[in-house]
């Protein structure tokens, strides 16, 4: 029972470091688009 629940602990662990790593993923990517549109108005001014 015990290996049962460590095994189910680390399975959540995961799943819950893997959302968070989409999660920093997303906001890397969408500071990235901003930088983006920042540089591309700083280019046409």
């Amino acid at each position: 029972m015990g290996k049962d629940l460590a095994i189910e602990a680390g399975t959540a662990v995961r799943f819950h470091l893997e959302q968070q790593l989409l999660d920093e993923k997303a906001r890397l990517a969408h500071l990235n688009n901003e930088m983006d549109e920042l540089e591309s108005v700083l280019q046409s001014s």
